[in-house]
């Protein structure tokens, strides 16, 4: 199994912001699609010395990485947020628009085709084959508040939840059904949450590492606006 690969410098810093869980079936839910992964619920804090289990490692790409960060004061509203985002080295990032969530929402996203939640998944706006997954462009997603709100991150990658499930995995296209099955065959499979306050956003390889977004537990709304790009680790100071 590959775990997330998190950017880090203090893990006090990362055990106060993120905590763990396993995963749930729900099927045949209203406002859901037919068949979703969602977090279990019984959020508990990092065990002692896991940090270090999602540091990267030499090998691991920047497209790899996840990344949380503070933005910076000269950031006033979505137009200086976008001008910033285009100035960060992709010259052509995708933007994937703006969201506005209520809070008490176990997972966030809407899949745009079906119009429900397709609960923890992977990204495949680029539709990429299994050997191509890592060179996948990253998600930019930014908290504009005015609640917080969390990231929540598979602690296994869908290259691996594919070698599982598929004998011919070389040739296969990964996509959230493949870790609906793995959940299915009662693989072992872990969530983070990491609470990301307004002001704040993160970088994640969202085509290999499945991912949702959570409002659970606050009590305001929050806006999100999000982009896809090729960015270099790094391009903000580390906030954790």
């Amino acid at each position: 199994m590959h775990p997330a690969a998190i950017a880090f410098q203090d893990p006090g810093r990362l055990h106060a912001r993120c905590e763990i869980a396993g995963v749930r079936r729900l099927t045949f839910q209203p406002g859901y699609e037919s068949s979703v992964v969602l977090p279990d619920g019984a959020w508990e804090p990092l065990p002692a010395g896991y940090p270090e289990r999602f540091a990267p490692g030499l090998l691991t790409r920047d497209g790899g990485l996840v990344e949380l960060f503070r933005l910076p004061d000269s950031v006033v509203d979505i137009r200086t947020l976008a001008t910033l985002v285009y100035g960060l080295g992709d010259p052509f990032p995708v933007t994937l628009g703006e969201t506005c969530d209520a809070p008490g929402l176990p997972v966030t996203h809407v899949s745009p085709d079906s119009g429900l939640r397709p609960g923890l998944h992977v990204d495949n706006h680029q539709s990429l084959a299994y050997a191509d997954r890592e060179t996948a462009r990253r998600r930019l997603c930014v908290n504009l508040g005015p609640g917080s709100r969390y990231v929540l991150l598979a602690d296994t990658d869908i290259k691996s939840v594919c070698r599982t499930v598929h004998d011919r995995y070389e040739s296969h296209r990964p996509a959230t059904s493949d870790l609906g099955l793995y959940v299915t065959l009662r693989r072992p499979l872990r969530v983070l949450r990491l609470r990301i306050d307004p002001g704040e956003g993160w970088f994640a390889p969202t085509a290999v590492l499945p991912y949702d977004e959570s409002t659970e537990g606050q009590t305001q709304h929050s806006v999100t606006a999000s982009w896809l790009g090729h960015w270099e680790r790094g391009v903000f100071g580390p906030l954790i």
